[in-house]
C-alpha cells in the first residue's frame, strides 16, 4: 500500500534500484521532487537508457510492516511499482519460486497469476485507484515473478 492504494508490484532481484511509476505516483498522490542531478537508468537490453530525473519518499505498507523508501520516478509499463534490491536486502525478502510466495519479515504473501496481474494492469491504465482487495475476498498478493503463465 503506498498512501493508502494498493500497488501491483514487481520484486526484481535484478534491479539495484526501487522505482515507481509517475502514473502510480499522481494517482496515490505521492509527491516528487527533482534531482538536482539526473541520472542514468540503464536496463538490461542494449540500447535500454533512460533518465531518471524526479525521485519520491514515500512509506510502503506490506502486511504488518510499514516503512519509508526512496524510489526513483520511471516510465514502468507493466507494473505501479518495482522494489529491487536495496528494498529486498533492507527487508530480508525471500522469493519462494516453489510456493509462489514472496516473504516480507516473516509475512508471506501469495504471488499474482499472470490473470490477476493482468487485470491490475488493465485497470491502472483506466486511472482507477480502486484497491483490489474491494474486488476480492483473496487476501492482498503481490507479484514475484512471471513463470510461463503457471502460479
Amino acid at each position: 500500500m503506498v498512501n493508502g492504494i494498493e500497488a501491483i508490484v514487481l520484486f526484481d532481484s535484478g534491479s539495484t534500484g526501487d522505482s515507481i511509476s509517475p502514473e502510480f505516483a499522481r494517482v496515490s498522490g505521492t509527491k516528487t521532487f527533482e534531482l538536482e542531478n539526473p541520472t542514468q537508468l540503464q536496463l538490461g537490453c542494449s540500447g535500454s537508457r533512460s533518465m531518471i530525473s524526479h525521485g519520491a519518499q514515500v512509506p510502503i505498507q506490506v502486511g504488518n510492516t510499514t516503512v519509508d523508501v526512496y524510489l526513483d520516478v520511471v516510465n514502468l509499463d507493466r507494473y505501479d511499482i518495482v522494489l529491487g534490491t536495496p528494498f529486498m536486502r533492507r527487508l530480508g525478502v525471500l522469493l519462494d519460486f516453489g510456493q509462489s510466495e514472496v516473504i516480507i519479515q516473516g509475512q508471506r504473501f501469495t504471488a499474482l497469476t499472470p490473470l490477476e496481474e493482468d487485470a491490475g494492469a488493465n485497470r491502472r491504465k483506466r486511472n482507477d485507484p480502486t484497491p483490489r482487495g474491494t474486488h476480492s475476498i483473496r487476501p492482498p498478493a503481490v507479484r514475484s515473478m512471471r513463470n510461463g503463465g503457471q502460479n
